[in-house]
């Protein structure tokens, strides 16, 4: 047990107002770039600290809240129970270690105070999302969260696709996030209240929209955590630095939509409202399922080191939205038991290829092979994290696919059941295809040849991520530890034909994967490309959902809005231009001397700006 060192209060509100307030300071170490590295750090390790000390509070299920607006009746408050501290810890200690490991892949890059500004802006606003006590509070750091994965993947703004990711990233989740804010409305304007504690007790008030309430707000969870047909923002996101990808885009931001339907369905139950909301439970599952299954597939062509992880943490989210479609509690445990494993594997898998292209300068695997012998830190940890995904005991990758597999068959899912099945199959096939392609083999490039390992700033987060990826399943196995701090005492049986399903899966991955790499080796994968070509076209497209959408929203709303533009510039302003131009003329002159085309000038105001606005709402709203 971990002892109570910090007061309760001081670690629930502080855990995530920390980072918050403490992120726009990151402006004043702008021209000492050793103090800002040593900021951010110092920062992010205190955060995680104020919440690993809530863990020994999981079960009180304690509520911190003061009124925030009384004649609305809206509050701002801390949920504390095990699915909201868990989360906690999984941003605000992987959050931890990414800005440690950002001090080494960072140190070269331009605009270091933008990018800790908005790491730490991120923890905190991950924290607060996961912590609130409300669907509002949610919401608002839920925008939060995305208005930081925008920036971050912008960080590199000077490149065009970077940029272009990051415009993609936020207006593709603003589409789910539509459905997110209709949902919290519906709620509101039933019941006047939307705290997640006081909801159960409006059950009769909310019954005949519970199910349209229950899809909307999956809408929004499928746009964050990437889930068909809105999952083309995540593999373009790759764009970012590699730890934006690990932080933001594989351990934490992604889980913001899983969360979300993990706490509604500890909402729903608690209500009794699952029967009722049967068409809400199979849309979770099956659209996780086929999401998991096109996800798997996509990353076994992909040659972009980076690639192949978004499109295996798409279909990772996707096994753990199954599990959150059988609806029980059993499945329940499975998905959140999986969040953890996942958080650790992805995160280390992603730092490990951080790592690689810090040494070779590419993220195309065909220059790679290898660096094993060159890398050997990196590539014992990458290893680990890649049998945890491909889920080889006794990592924890495959204790918690093991939970997915048992929920589903003791429900009957045999449809989910299958989907797992042929995704954990596909799973085991492109997680050994990247290890091969990157680490083993002959050297295919002079970088390769050359590279070297990462220093001890990178590789000592690498090395903590591996340990826990390597304990966790095994923990879990011996002790139940998990499964009693989330549900409470007990634990499933062993289930013989799940154990024979998970070694059918793990020998139907690796035999073609074996066949086709260690055996017939690069030139045998291209001669069955060649043979696939078409197959290979659509996968490699990635079913032209990305074209589709482009024929749609950049072609034909487009010209849709420019006509539908001229017609009013014509028949309005057509006798209004000079005066328009010398108004905003006039209006823009009065603010020139502001605007001096330095981000890192503009950022300090835009951080300014944010801690008196929260200062003010702290402050004058109690």
């Amino acid at each position: 047990m971990i002892p109570e060192f910090i007061p309760l209060e001081v670690a629930a509100w502080g855990c995530w107002l920390l980072p918050l307030v403490a992120a726009p300071f990151a402006a004043a170490f702008r021209k000492w770039k050793r103090a800002l590295e040593v900021y951010a750090v110092i920062v992010a390790f205190v955060a995680a600290a104020l919440a690993i000390s809530l863990i020994p509070h999981a079960h009180e299920h304690r509520v911190l809240v003061y009124d925030w607006f009384p004649p609305l009746n809206l509050r701002m408050g801390v949920l504390l129970d095990p699915l909201a501290i868990f989360m906690a810890n999984v941003a605000a200690c992987i959050g931890a270690l990414i800005v440690l490991y950002s001090v080494g892949y960072m140190h070269e890059e331009d605009g270091l105070p933008r990018y800790y500004f908005f790491i730490l802006l991120f923890i905190g606003g991950m924290v607060g999302l996961v912590v609130a006590e409300n669907l509002l509070q949610l919401y608002l750091f839920w925008e939060v969260v995305g208005l930081c994965s925008y920036a971050l993947l912008g960080v590199r703004y000077r490149k065009e696709s970077a940029a272009n990711a990051g415009i993609k990233a936020f207006v593709v989740t603003r589409l789910g996030d539509c459905g997110l804010l209709a949902a919290l409305l519906l709620i509101y304007f039933t019941t006047g209240v939307l705290s997640f504690t006081e909801l159960p007790y409006h059950y009769a008030d909310l019954r005949g929209l519970l199910p349209m309430i229950a899809l909307l707000a999956f809408m929004g969870a499928v746009g964050k955590s990437a889930q068909v047909p809105l999952h083309v923002w995540l593999p373009d996101a790759m764009e970012g630095p590699t730890t934006v990808s690990a932080l933001i885009h594989a351990a934490t931001m992604v889980k913001a939509g899983v969360y979300l339907v993990a706490r509604l369905y500890l909402v729903f139950a608690e209500m009794g409202a699952l029967p009722d909301l049967y068409v809400y439970s199979n849309a979770v599952g099956y659209v996780g399922g086929i999401t998991a299954l096109l996800a798997a597939t996509m990353g076994l062509v992909s040659n972009d080191i980076k690639r192949v992880l978004a499109y295996s943490t798409i279909s990772q989210l996707g096994l753990m939205m199954t599990a959150l479609g059988v609806a029980t509690d059993l499945a329940w445990y499975a998905a959140t038991f999986h969040i953890l494993s996942h958080a650790m594997f992805k995160a280390l898998l992603f730092l490990c290829a951080g790592a690689v292209m810090h040494a070779v300068h590419t993220t195309n695997m065909d220059e790679m092979g290898g660096l094993r012998h060159h890398m050997p830190v990196t590539w014992f940890t990458a290893l680990v994290g890649a049998l945890s995904l491909a889920g080889i005991p006794p990592f924890s990758g495959f204790f918690s696919k093991d939970e997915i597999l048992v929920a589903c068959w003791e429900m009957g899912r045999l449809d989910l059941f299958l989907l797992v099945v042929f995704t954990s199959i596909l799973t085991v096939a492109y997680t050994l295809r990247w290890i091969y392609m990157v680490f083993l083999g002959e050297p295919r490039s002079h970088a390769a040849e050359h590279a070297h390992e990462a220093p001890p700033v990178m590789t000592v987060p690498l090395a903590i991520l591996a340990a826990g990826t390597c304990a966790a399943g095994v923990w879990e196995a011996v002790t139940h530890g998990f499964h009693h701090f989330m549900l409470g005492p007990g634990h499933g049986a062993l289930n013989p034909i799940v154990l024979l399903t998970s070694a059918a899966i793990i020998l139907s991955g690796f035999i073609p994967a074996y066949l086709v790499y260690w055996r017939g080796g690069l030139d045998a994968a291209r001669r069955i490309r060649e043979r696939l070509h078409g197959l290979h076209t659509v996968l490699a497209r990635g079913y032209f959902f990305d074209d589709v959408y482009y024929a749609i929203f950049e072609r034909g709303l487009k010209r849709a809005a420019s006509a539908l533009y001229r017609g009013i510039e014509y028949i309005i302003f057509d006798r209004m231009n000079v005066a328009v131009a010398w108004a905003v003329g006039g209006f823009a002159n009065l603010f020139r001397r502001t605007h001096t085309g330095d981000l890192n000038w503009n950022m300090s105001g835009v951080a300014i700006g944010m801690l008196v606005l929260i200062l003010l709402i702290l402050l004058l709203t109690g």
